[in-house]
């Protein structure tokens, strides 16, 4: 019956381009399908009902394959627009970033402002680009699914799928951003250039952690 299940997907997607992304949404709609036809037998359907019921409830592939063809399975102008605000963002912010540093060198350095102060100053510069940073990862929209059918689903799945990596990459960049504030200023204010570099081996590390924690909550 899997057999079945495949060769109607293939028809479905006979007109979609013949590409890599295209192919990976044919065996995750596939999948999803076999899991569906699998809770319907279950559920005590005969082979060829669960085999219609799961078919009739992949909706309308029409959009994606569209999308597919654009080189996405969403609105792709959308999307350019939205890539475009978030890089901004995250120039400005990682702009703010480096001139917090250059302004505590400056402060401490170049005018002998007290040390608290140019401190203070780097802090609030940098509270400032990280929560530009925080701001770019949860304000981008989630998608509503219009209907319950397979096709939706998909949909909902990449768009949180895509929520996630953005949060956590940003996330990441905030990390690093202090890390490189933090080395600058232990090595400017301390003169511990010899060894400050051991910062960055530990903010290796903390990524990983970071990275490790999103993958066992995913699981």
């Amino acid at each position: 019956m899997y057999e079945k299940l495949r060769k109607r997907v293939n028809v479905l997607f006979e007109d979609a381009p013949r590409t890599s992304r295209a192919n990976e949404l044919k065996e995750e709609l596939l999948a999803n399908l076999i899991e569906k036809y699998n809770d319907l037998i279950k559920s005590g359907n005969a082979e060829d009902e669960a085999v219609e019921k799961a078919v009739s409830g992949i909706g309308d592939v029409d959009e994606l394959l569209r999308g597919l063809k654009e080189n996405d399975v969403f609105n792709y102008e959308e999307m350019k627009k939205e890539r475009k605000e978030s890089a901004l963002i995250i120039s400005i912010s990682v702009g703010l970033y480096i001139m917090s540093v250059v302004v505590l060198i400056l402060l401490s350095e170049v005018f002998q402002v007290n040390e608290v102060i140019g401190v203070s100053l780097m802090l609030t510069i940098d509270a400032v680009a990280t929560g530009l940073l925080i701001y770019n990862a949860i304000s981008r929209p989630k998608y509503i699914k219009s209907d319950d059918s397979m096709v939706e689903e998909f949909k909902e799945w990449k768009s949180s799928n895509n929520e996630k990596n953005k949060i956590l990459n940003s996330i990441k960049s905030i990390v690093w951003m202090l890390i490189i504030a933090l080395y600058f200023f232990v090595s400017f204010i301390f003169q511990a250039w010899a060894y400050s570099w051991i910062i960055f081996i530990i903010g290796a590390a903390v990524e990983k952690i970071i990275t490790l924690a999103f993958q066992l909550k995913e699981r």
